[in-house]
Order: C-alpha cells, then sequence, then structure tokens
C-alpha cells in the first residue's frame, strides 16, 4: 500500500512474502523464462550509439542519470511493439518488468525512489514539480534533413492517476541551427501537446484525478487511440503505455544538432515511468528503393526476363523536394553488367517536386545460364565528413525466360485420391494444362486432378503480347492400383429376414482385406457377411484394402427394415356354447393364422364351442411377402342366454313419442349389465347399465347416422353374452 504526498512505503506481511517469491522465482529459473530481458546500468557512448541508424553520427554523449535507472533491453515476446534498444526510467530499468527484474504481472509493484532532482524544462512541461530525472544528452550530424526515433512511453501512474496532478512527463529535445531554444519532439501525433500520462491515457479519470486534468492538455486531450492498456500485461509491470510514436524534427543536413531525452516523475516519485526507445530507430532522411517489375514470381520476388520483360528499381524520397535529388547507387548480386543485363549508371536523379524515379533494368540475351540476381544500394544525397550513408537496398532476380515452378513434385497417389496441382509465376501469365481428362480446369493456377490411371501433366505458361518464350513444366502423378468397389443398389430387408453383403472388387487380381462397420456396432472383416434378422437399419460401409500398396477403396449401402403392420383384431372374441361355430375374424392382408398350440392353418379356424373354456390363436399380416409380428386372439366360449333378445335397428328422437329412445327390449332369461353406443370414430357417446339412449350427446342432439353398440347381458343360466351391432339414429 503507497500514500500519495507522503514519502513512506508501507508494506503489509503479504507484500513482504511476494517479494520473497520473487527472489526464489529468480534462483530457480534466472534469466531463461524472461520475455524481455534488460541490462542496466550503462554508459553514456552504449546507449547513444545504441540509438545510432541510418544517415546519422553521433558524438559527445553525456548521461546524467543514476546507473540503476537506465539499461539495454531485447525483448522475445511482449506487447511492448519494439524489439530492442534502451529504457529510461525514473525507478529502476530492471525493475520495469517485476520485482528483481523478473518478467511479472503489471500488478507486481515495480517503484523505486532514487532520491535524484526532477528536470526543470519538464517542469514547465507537466505543470508539476518533478524528482528523480534520468537524461540522455548527445550531438548528431545528420545526412539528411529530417531526424526521427520511434519510442513507447509507459508508467504505473496510469489507470489510478488519469487526469490528476501526478502527470509524468517524457521530452525528446532538439536545438540547433534554424531551431529557436530546446524544441520538444516528443508530442502527440498532429498536435504540440506533450507525451504525458494526461495526454495519452484511456479517457477515464482516476479515483485522483477529474476529466479536466486531461483536456486542460489542449484541444483533443485525452488521445485513447494511441494508448495500450497493459492491465493484464505480463512482461512490462506498467498499468499502460503508449502505442510506438514516432518523434520527428527536419534539420539541416551535415549540421550539428544537440539531443536530450529526459524522463522524470511528477509530483511525487512514488510511482514510475519510463520510455523505451528503437534500436537504431534514429535516422534520417526517408530514402529507400523497391524493387519492381511487370511479374513477380511466387508474389514475392520482382523478376526481370531477358530480352523480353524488363524490370526496374524505384528510388523513393518520403517528400517531394523543390530541388532535384541525386542518389547515388552500387550494385550487388550475381549478375553480370554487359552479359545479364544492360549496364547501369551510378546515380539517379529525383526531379524536382516529385518523390521517386526509376531505374530500369534490361535483361541480355544470353546462353541459358540459370537465374541471376542484382540487387542495387542507395546512398543518402549528402555526405557528411566524408562519411556516405547506405539508405536502402533491393533486389530482383534476372531469369532467361519466363520462370515458373509446379507443386507437388512428382507424387505417388492411390487411384481414387485427388490431388491439388498448383503452378506459382505470375498472375500475368496466361497458363495451360494438358490432358483435361480428371482435371478440374485447364487454365487455372490450381487445378485438381482426380487420376484414375498414372498421368504426366504439363503446365505450360505464356506472355500474350510479348516476344518472351514459354514455359512449361511438368508434374508426374503416379497412381497405384485401387480397389474399384461395387454394391447393390440400397434395399430393403423383412424383419424377419437375414441378408447378406455381397460386394464386387475389382480389379479381380489383387489380394485384398476387407473390414465392415454398420448401425448397433457391427463389424466385419469378411468379404460377404451374413447380417441376422432383428438387427437395426441403415448404412454399412465397406473399406477394402489392396494388401500389397495399402491403397483404401469404399463403398457403401443403406439397408431398410420393413415391418408390416399388425392385423387387426376384435379380442375377446366371444362364443356361445354350443352354438354353430363361426371362424374368427381379423382385418388385414394375406392373413395367417395360428393354433394355440403354435402350427399354422389355411385360413381362419372355427374355434370348438363344445364346452366352455377360453383359447388364444394368433394372426399375422403379410405385406411384400414380409410376414408381421404375431398378433394374439382371445377365445371364449360362455353360456348364453335363452330366450329372444330384440334391438332395434333404428330410431327417431323427434319427441313424437314414437320410437324416441334407443332401447333395448329385455326378455326373463337375461339381465342387462352395460350398453355402449359409439360413432364412426370410435368415440363413446353412450354408456350405461339402463339399456336406453335418447340420441344426446355432449350436451346437445347427436348427428343422424349410423352408431354402433356393444352391450353386455347377464344370463339367468349364468354366464355373460354380448351383443354388438349398429343403429341408425333418424332425424
Amino acid at each position: 500500500m503507497k500514500t500519495r504526498g507522503l514519502d513512506i512505503i508501507v508494506k503489509p506481511h503479504w507484500a513482504v512474502l511476494r517479494s520473497v517469491v520473487f527472489f526464489v522465482l529468480v534462483l530457480l529459473s534466472g534469466d531463461a523464462a524472461a520475455q524481455i530481458n534488460v541490462a542496466g546500468g550503462q554508459t553514456a557512448t552504449v546507449l547513444a550509439q545504441k540509438l545510432a541508424g541510418q544517415g546519422v553520427t553521433v558524438l559527445n554523449a553525456v548521461l546524467r542519470c543514476p546507473s540503476q535507472a537506465n539499461g539495454l533491453f531485447t525483448v522475445v515476446s511482449s506487447n511492448l511493439g519494439l524489439d530492442s534498444g534502451i529504457v529510461l526510467t525514473t525507478g529502476r530499468a530492471e525493475s520495469v518488468l517485476g520485482s528483481y527484474g523478473v518478467n511479472g504481472p503489471s500488478d507486481a509493484l515495480a517503484s523505486s525512489q532514487n532520491g535524484t532532482p526532477g528536470d526543470s524544462m519538464l517542469n514547465v512541461l507537466s505543470g508539476q514539480y518533478t524528482k528523480d530525472a534520468c537524461r540522455l544528452d548527445f550531438d548528431v550530424v545528420p545526412a539528411g534533413d529530417t531526424v526521427s526515433i520511434d519510442y513507447v512511453f509507459s508508467s504505473e501512474e496510469y489507470i489510478s492517476a488519469v487526469c490528476g496532478s501526478f502527470n509524468d512527463v517524457f521530452a525528446f529535445f532538439i536545438s540547433g541551427p534554424g531551431i529557436i531554444g530546446l524544441d520538444n519532439m516528443a508530442k502527440v501525433p498532429g498536435t504540440t501537446i506533450p507525451v504525458a500520462i494526461n495526454s495519452i491515457n484511456n479517457g477515464i479519470p482516476g479515483s485522483s484525478g477529474s476529466l479536466l486534468g486531461c483536456t486542460s492538455m489542449g484541444t483533443g486531450s485525452p488521445f485513447t487511440a494511441y494508448y495500450n492498456d497493459n492491465i493484464s500485461g505480463t512482461t512490462i509491470t506498467h498499468k499502460g503505455m503508449t502505442r510506438v510514436l514516432k518523434a520527428m524534427h527536419v534539420v539541416n543536413p551535415c549540421d550539428t544538432y544537440h539531443f536530450r531525452i529526459v524522463i522524470a516523475d511528477a509530483g511525487n516519485d512514488k510511482y514510475d515511468s519510463g520510455v523505451f526507445l528503437e534500436a537504431g530507430s534514429l535516422k534520417t532522411g526517408e530514402y529507400k528503393v523497391q524493387a519492381l517489375a511487370t511479374a513477380v514470381f511466387d508474389g514475392l520476388s520482382p523478376i526481370c526476363i531477358k530480352g523480353c520483360l524488363p524490370g526496374y528499381f524505384r528510388v523513393k524520397n518520403a517528400k517531394a523536394k523543390a530541388t532535384p535529388q541525386v542518389v547515388r547507387f552500387t550494385t550487388t548480386g550475381s549478375a553480370v553488367s554487359g552479359v545479364d543485363y544492360m549496364p547501369l549508371t551510378d546515380s539517379v536523379v529525383i526531379p524536382a517536386y516529385a518523390t521517386y524515379a526509376d531505374v530500369p533494368v534490361y535483361g541480355l540475351l544470353t546462353a541459358t545460364n540459370g537465374a541471376k540476381t542484382l540487387g542495387i544500394t542507395i546512398y543518402a544525397p549528402s555526405i557528411c565528413n566524408s562519411t556516405s550513408f547506405a539508405a536502402d537496398s533491393a533486389v530482383l532476380t534476372i531469369y532467361d525466360t519466363i520462370h515458373i515452378t509446379t507443386r507437388p513434385s512428382d507424387t505417388i497417389v492411390c487411384g481414387n485420391d485427388s490431388v491439388q496441382l498448383q503452378v506459382l509465376g505470375d498472375g500475368i501469365y496466361n497458363y495451360s494444362w494438358v490432358p483435361l481428362t480428371d482435371l478440374s480446369g485447364g487454365n487455372t493456377m490450381t487445378p485438381l486432378a482426380f487420376p484414375m490411371v498414372s498421368t504426366v501433366y504439363t503446365v505450360t505458361a505464356s506472355l500474350p503480347g510479348t516476344p518472351c518464350p514459354f514455359r512449361t513444366a511438368t508434374v508426374d502423378i503416379i497412381t497405384r492400383s485401387t480397389a474399384a468397389v461395387t454394391l447393390v443398389a440400397d434395399t430393403q430387408v423383412c424383419y424377419s429376414s437375414s441378408f447378406q453383403l455381397a460386394p464386387v472388387v475389382a480389379p479381380v487380381n489383387s489380394f485384398y482385406s476387407y473390414q465392415w462397420s454398420g448401425p448397433g456396432g457391427f463389424s466385419s472383416n469378411i468379404e460377404s457377411p451374413v447380417i441376422s434378422a432383428g438387427v437395426p437399419g441403415g448404412f454399412y460401409q465397406l473399406t477394402v484394402t489392396n494388401d500389397t500398396n495399402g491403397c483404401k477403396g469404399r463403398g457403401d449401402i443403406n439397408v431398410a427394415i420393413f415391418t408390416p403392420p399388425l392385423p387387426v383384431v376384435t379380442s375377446p372374441a366371444y362364443y356361445c356354447l354350443n352354438s354353430p361355430a363361426i371362424a374368427l375374424n381379423a382385418y388385414g392382408n394375406e392373413l395367417h393364422w395360428y393354433l394355440p398350440d403354435g402350427s399354422m392353418v389355411s385360413g381362419a379356424p372355427a374355434p370348438p364351442v363344445d364346452v366352455v373354456t377360453q383359447f388364444l390363436y394368433h394372426v399375422t399380416n403379410t405385406v411384400n411377402s414380409c410376414e408381421s409380428p404375431q398378433t394374439a386372439l382371445q377365445v371364449k366360449v360362455e353360456k348364453c342366454c335363452d330366450g329372444n333378445i330384440f334391438i332395434p335397428s333404428a330410431f327417431s328422437p323427434n319427441a313424437d313419442g314414437l320410437n324416441d329412445v334407443f332401447r333395448v327390449q329385455e326378455d326373463f332369461s337375461y339381465t342387462l349389465k352395460t350398453m355402449s353406443v359409439f360413432n364412426r370414430w370410435g368415440q363413446v357417446v353412450y354408456s350405461g347399465n339402463v339399456g336406453a339412449w335418447d340420441g344426446n350427446y355432449d350436451n346437445g342432439p347427436a348427428d343422424a347416422g349410423v352408431y354402433y353398440y356393444k352391450i353386455t347381458f347377464g344370463c339367468i343360466l349364468g354366464g355373460t353374452m354380448v351383443k354388438t351391432g349398429d343403429i341408425t339414429l333418424v332425424r
């Protein structure tokens, strides 16, 4: 826990424990796991020379900074955005990585108080009294008319102190010819606002700040677009940092300028800040060279084709000049001037108010001698102290003819495999493949081949409208013998039948291994397995492997299992004792009847009725020669009633007093037990034990039509009798 404005640090027991843990980790792992390495305590000369890049000479370096506050850094993996360089801090350079210099999370405290004074110029920029300044001064002689350097500013003040009074600040001052006083190059891009905690942040005031503390820095502040949140960072302890920024200034070539890089704590020295400056990024001028050509091989390297397709180098400056710029260059590479290409001069002139000039390269027709490289290195136009600075370089490749290559190399495949062919060359060429058989396209750079037999595919590249000779390349695809598997068409099988999977495999003069798989975990390694009755339907897949070369052929068949619907029966069926035998009844197709002993009979059986008993018969339905599962039909032989039973065949419930109710006329020999009436859909419209229906249903008159009844009688002699039939309701 740290208190703003008090020169004390209260370190609770858990913080002590954390420091011990960090120390133990260092002893155990050293720097092997570090993602950023820092070597502290460097000299002024080492730091300044580390920054020197293209077109600058660094002199007279002076360091006013505690040794623990500066260092060199190298990045293995980090969100910093720079790969190496120098770091200046207001505490300990190694603590930027966590306690004791170990890479750690952003909540690992890295603060140190060096007890050194601040910087008067930074007091003005931050609006606060500064402490613990770290300052590097040196002179620079630029060979160009601008100087620039890349950097990242980071701080522990971020998050909690944003838009508050603790506005840690960094500056990159330059002075010299054409510059009045000290000019700060470290500004928010496109503004005159200095880079600081309150000018670049996440836009959310900290607990001790208000938005006014940021907006007062200038129009547009705070600039959130240049801020990187590091609250969950794992390699740098500071909770926030800027994106990679570039400091730039106009200078006079070959004059001497003084640079001052300085950073300090503002308000107090409790929470540290740092600035990372990229190695070699202090450079002058923006002269670049780029190899260009009409054709680009493999999308990367510009090419020149002898006698037909020139290439060229484009020499560029970042901004146009009012006077012509003479840019000298030298050549490198394996190509020979006057043999492989027409000789070049040693310089090129960028015209006034232009930003580039081209150096054409014309290849010379020679005996075929393979690809050659030609590179040029350009030099900054100004020569300072007899020193010429290399600014940039580029390389193009000179070919004897159109250059293409093919992929894959000669390949052996199985006969049912596809092969992705590819020609590597420029997109401006015309391409033609042969043969077209088993090829997805003849004029594409990436056709797909389906070779059933060994085939040599040839591609020809040409450039219409030019004298460039065409070029051919080949791909030899060798196919191994692969089984062609043929199975019968998808089929339907009766549920009670077994069936055999019988593939036809060609060619027949090979040795094969078979592997079947299917639903329900089915698996078999024989050629033609028999599938037992009762298995589930679905896809059965066969993989046939050529035992000689390992190529696999495949086939599948969808086997649908058919189960016919069951026959419709009325069970139990009642018979009267000693009544005439009547054959059993069921509804279906091609019925098959089975006696109680399980034997099948021809036609529907008539149960014996000479004794009161019960029988159980079975019946099946047959569709497409497939017999359904058996349906049971119970038969009951009972004593029936004597006397006559009269059941009307129609009634008319119209309240005329005549036949208004469906009523059963009772006889002395029986009693009515239950009566149910059903409509044509099987719904019960009446149920009772009085044997009289008034023609109403569901609290209203039932529709006219035919209804069905089931009436159960109790017989005086014992037993029951059931009567079924139909009754017509007339309205």
